[in-house]
C-alpha cells in the first residue's frame, strides 16, 4: 500500500506547487507546509544542513524572526562563518560594483553586506535599500537586493556579471566588458523605487522566464508606478511621492553614483560562508530584511530541475512585474 499512498501524495504535491505558482494557496500555508515536511527530513537526514537552512527561510519568510534566529544560528553552529583573509577583502574591494539610481530616486541605500563564497571565485554584494515603493506593508523596513561577480582569480579580472532582478537572474557579457574599462568596477543601473538592478546593453536583453523583453519590462513598471504602484493609498505611504512624476526619458536616466564601497569601509560587512541568509540575520543586520536566493546556481538549477520556464510560458508576465517582492 506504502507505494500507492507515496504515488498519491507525489501527484498531490505536484497539483499543490501549481497551486502555488498561480497564487491559488497563500504563501503563507505553503510555508507552514514547508517547515513540516523540513522538520521531517532533518530527523532522517540530521547532516543535511540545506534542510535546517531552507527551514530558517520559510520561518523567516513567515515573519516568525524566533524561530528562523533559532534555525539559522543551528546552521552556523555546525558550519561557521569564516574570517576574509586579506586577500578576499582586496578583490571585494577591487570588484566591488557601483550603482547608478535616477537623480529622482525616493530611498536611500541603508547598508552593504559583501559575501566571498568559501569555494568559489564568486562574490554576493547584498544591498538593502530603505524600502520598495511596492510593499509598505510587508514587515520588512528595507529593500534587499543582490548581485554576483564572478572572477578568474589567476588573472584577477571580473568573467561575470549578474543580478537578481524580480525573481530571475540576470547576466550580461558587456556588464564584464563595461568592467574591465572601468578599473574592474562594475555598472548597475537601478531601477527607481523598486531597486530592480540592470546590466549594460539592457535594452537587448530578455528575462530568462517569460522571455519578455527588459525594456518592455521597465516600460510597463514605469506606468504602474507612476499611477501610484501597489497600494497607492496605504497609510505607510503617505509621505512618499504619490507616484514617479517625470518622464520614461528620466525614469531609465541613470546618472547618480552611489558607491557601496563606502558602506563597506564604514561598516566592514564582510563575510565567507555558504549561508548568506544566516549570516546576514545573525551578524549584520538590526532590522527584518526578506531572504533571497544565496547564489546564483540557486536559480539555474531550479529552471533545470523544475522546468519553470515551461510552467511560466502561459503567463501574463505583469503580475510578477508589480507585485513581485523578489
Amino acid at each position: 500500500m506504502i507505494d500507492i499512498y507515496t504515488s498519491e501524495l507525489r501527484k498531490a504535491g505536484e497539483a499543490l506547487l501549481e497551486q502555488v505558482r498561480d497564487g491559488k494557496v497563500e504563501n503563507k500555508d505553503y510555508f507552514h507546509l514547508g517547515v513540516e515536511l523540513l522538520e521531517i527530513l532533518q530527523h532522517t537526514k540530521p547532516e543535511q544542513m540545506e534542510y535546517v537552512n531552507m527551514q530558517a527561510e520559510y520561518y523567516h519568510l513567515d515573519g516568525n524572526l524566533r524561530r528562523a534566529g533559532e534555525k539559522y544560528r543551528r546552521v552556523l553552529e555546525i558550519d561557521p562563518v569564516q574570517e576574509c583573509t586579506e586577500e578576499d577583502i582586496r578583490r571585494i574591494k577591487k570588484f566591488c560594483p557601483i550603482l547608478m539610481t535616477t537623480p529622482k530616486e525616493c530611498f536611500p541605500l541603508k547598508d552593504v553586506v559583501a559575501i566571498h563564497h568559501p569555494t568559489k571565485p564568486l562574490i554576493g554584494y547584498h544591498l538593502f535599500w530603505e524600502d520598495d515603493y511596492d510593499f509598505p506593508d510587508d514587515y520588512e523596513p528595507c529593500d534587499h537586493e543582490e548581485l554576483w561577480i564572478e572572477y578568474n582569480p589567476t588573472q584577477d579580472v571580473i568573467t561575470k556579471v549578474m543580478t537578481f532582478f524580480h525573481s530571475r537572474v540576470l547576466e550580461s557579457t558587456l556588464a564584464v566588458e563595461e568592467a574591465h574599462e572601468n578599473g574592474q568596477r562594475p555598472i548597475i543601473r537601478i531601477e527607481w523605487g523598486k531597486h530592480g538592478s540592470l546590466l549594460a546593453g539592457w535594452k537587448d536583453m530578455q528575462e530568462p522566464l517569460t522571455r519578455v523583453s527588459l525594456e518592455e519590462w521597465i516600460t510597463k513598471t514605469y506606468e504602474h508606478v507612476k499611477a501610484g504602484g501597489r497600494v497607492s493609498t496605504h497609510p505607510l505611504k503617505k509621505y512618499w511621492p504619490k507616484g514617479f512624476d517625470g518622464t520614461f526619458a528620466e525614469y531609465i536616466d541613470f546618472s547618480i553614483s552611489v558607491d557601496p564601497l563606502s558602506f563597506l569601509k564604514k561598516k566592514p560587512y564582510m563575510f565567507k560562508t555558504k549561508w548568506v541568509n544566516a549570516s546576514i540575520f545573525t551578524q549584520c543586520l538590526l532590522y527584518n530584511f526578506h531572504p533571497k536566493m544565496e547564489w546564483p546556481d540557486r536559480f539555474w538549477t531550479s529552471l533545470d530541475e523544475n522546468g519553470i520556464i515551461q510552467n511560466l510560458q502561459n503567463r501574463k508576465h505583469s503580475s510578477y512585474q508589480v507585485v513581485s517582492k523578489e
